[in-house]
C-alpha cells in the first residue's frame, strides 16, 4: 500500500500556455455539461493532481520489484479531490499529456469532472457518494453514472445513506447497500475483477 502525494490549488500559469487554454476550455465545458462544482476543481488544480497521481502509479508499476510489491497491478482509492483525479487518469483527456491510469479505482465523495470522456475503454471503477453533500453534490455521480450506462463504460455508481462530504469514508468501513451488501464487499470485489 503506498499514499501518495499531490499538488491542490495550482494555478493556470502553472501550464505552458497552449495547455492553460486547453484546462480552460475544459473547464468551461465541464460547467455547461451541468456540473455542480467550485471551478477551482474543474481546472488547473485537478490537472495537476491527476498529472501527480500518474506519476506515483509509473513510479509503482517501475520499481515495483525493488520496492518488494507483487503483481504490476495499481488500484487505486481516491477521496475527494483524490477521487476527481483518479478518475481523470481512468478516463483521460485526449488533448494534454498522458498519464499512467489505474488498473481499478474506487472513489470516496469523488467526481468525473468531465463527463463527455466517459468512454468503455477505461479501468473499472466504483463511485461510492452519499445522499447530501454540500462540497461534491450528488448529481455529479448522477451525471457519470448515466453516461456510464450509455457509453457501456466500466464505472458503476453506489449511494450511501450518511450526509456529508466525508460519509462515504464512514460508510465503506462501516455501512452496506440497500441489499445488504457491505460496501467493503464492494470494494474488495472490485479489485478482485481487475487484479
Amino acid at each position: 500500500m503506498a499514499s501518495a502525494s499531490y499538488r491542490l490549488n495550482t494555478p493556470l500559469s502553472a501550464f505552458p500556455p497552449d495547455e492553460q487554454a486547453t484546462i480552460s476550455a475544459h473547464q468551461t465545458r465541464s460547467a455547461r455539461a451541468g456540473m455542480i462544482l467550485a471551478p477551482r476543481l474543474m481546472g488547473p488544480a485537478y490537472e495537476a493532481a491527476r498529472r501527480d497521481l500518474g506519476a506515483a502509479i509509473g513510479f509503482l508499476r517501475a520499481e515495483r520489484e525493488s520496492l518488494g510489491l507483487g503483481a504490476g497491478k495499481v488500484m487505486m482509492i481516491g477521496v475527494s479531490a483524490g477521487g476527481i483525479a483518479g478518475l481523470s487518469l481512468a478516463f483521460p483527456p485526449r488533448n494534454l499529456p498522458t498519464c499512467p491510469a489505474p488498473d481499478a479505482l474506487l472513489t470516496l465523495a469523488g467526481a468525473m469532472i468531465q463527463p463527455w470522456r466517459i468512454t468503455s475503454d477505461a479501468p473499472l471503477c466504483l463511485m461510492l457518494h452519499s445522499v447530501v453533500d454540500k462540497i461534491i453534490a450528488p448529481e455529479n455521480t448522477a451525471l457519470a453514472a448515466h453516461r456510464a450506462k450509455t457509453t457501456g463504460a466500466p464505472l458503476r455508481a453506489l449511494s450511501c445513506a450518511r450526509e456529508g462530504h466525508n460519509a462515504p469514508v464512514h460508510a465503506l468501513f462501516e455501512d452496506a447497500d440497500d441489499n445488504g451488501i457491505p460496501y467493503w464487499t464492494h470494494m474488495l470485489d472490485l479489485f478482485e475483477a481487475a487484479a
